[in-house]
């Protein structure tokens, strides 16, 4: 069977993403990312699940490089501040509040739009970068990833941090300029904000959800969130034949594509433990994600024609 070929412009990018966690996005988004550069397309493969990135277990970095992810937080100058209270009123978020003579800035809530800065009248508050994340990347094994090879990207969330998004975005930045035929953005799970900056812009999203009705129901959340957002989706039920839950006849009434289905098999678990490529270590696993490959590339020329 011959490949089928990317779209007409040379690019790609998908997101694998799930509606909840433990489905197996992140086996799906490294073997997938395995299969492109095999396939002859250059990939980056991105880990979007900041909180808990996980991909380089699978798929380590050779002399991985990393740069801080900072976002601006407002400073205020107490001697010229007059507490007017245009900040706080300026302040979508509510990340400022006068109280007890004092400006006070929470520092969680604050998005760095700016805002507060554009409004202050004596010229009181300045912005200062504020640490909260990192981006690490290097390139893939050249044995493991022949011929085309690619890079593996991960953004990493600072403890105690809550500005997922920010590094999600440093992250797929960080990509872009590393200008891979091929983007593998593994998403984290959810709809919430951080899936949203993981997956907008993306060609195609991947939702990998299983045959339960847990699965289903999250599954019926992340379809809406893509729909919401004008993305064209495409389905993994991974764990098939576990149960019985309804997802094929989802997926059926609603006109999505089932992509691919990964059995209910203890040596894919048994793999995915010790940090092993399925596509590599199971004897059906290459034809799996050869056959998942060529399946999204034909959903994104369907969608692009």
């Amino acid at each position: 069977m011959t490949p089928t070929p990317l779209p007409p412009s040379g690019r790609l990018t998908v997101a694998v993403a799930s509606g909840k966690g433990g489905t197996g996005k992140t086996l799906v988004a490294t073997n997938l990312a395995l299969m492109a550069a095999r396939g002859g397309s250059p990939v980056a493969l991105v880990d979007c699940d900041a909180d808990a990135p996980n991909d380089a277990l699978f798929l380590p970095p050779a002399s991985p490089l990393a740069e801080p992810v900072e976002v601006p937080l407002p400073v205020i100058d107490a001697d010229a501040c007059i507490l007017c209270g245009a900040c706080r009123d300026a302040c979508a978020y509510g990340a400022l509040r006068v109280l007890g003579g004092t400006v006070l800035v929470f520092p969680e809530l604050c998005h760095g739009c700016g805002a507060c800065v554009s409004v202050c009248a004596p010229r009181a508050i300045t912005e200062q970068p504020r640490r909260v994340g990192e981006v690490e990347w290097g390139r893939l094994d050249v044995a493991l990833a022949r011929p085309a090879g690619g890079s593996v990207v991960t953004g990493r969330l600072d403890v105690g941090e809550v500005k997922t998004p920010a590094v999600i975005r440093a992250a797929r930045d960080r990509a872009t300029v590393l200008r891979p035929a091929v983007t593998i953005l593994d998403a984290p799970p959810g709809v919430a904000c951080s899936a949203v900056a993981a997956v907008r812009r993306a060609d195609i999203i991947v939702l990998v959800t299983e045959p339960t009705a847990f699965g289903l129901h999250d599954l019926e959340l992340a379809v809406e969130l893509a729909r919401e957002m004008g993305v064209p989706v495409g389905v993994v039920i991974n764990r098939d034949g576990m149960g019985e839950s309804g997802v094929e006849e989802y997926c059926m009434s609603e006109g999505v594509p089932v992509l691919a289905r990964i059995p209910f098999d203890r040596r894919v678990a048994e793999i995915y433990a010790e940090g092993g490529l399925v596509a590599d270590e199971h004897p059906d696993g290459a034809a799996w994600f050869e056959q998942l490959w060529d399946a999204v590339k034909r959903r994104a020329l369907e969608v692009t024609s």
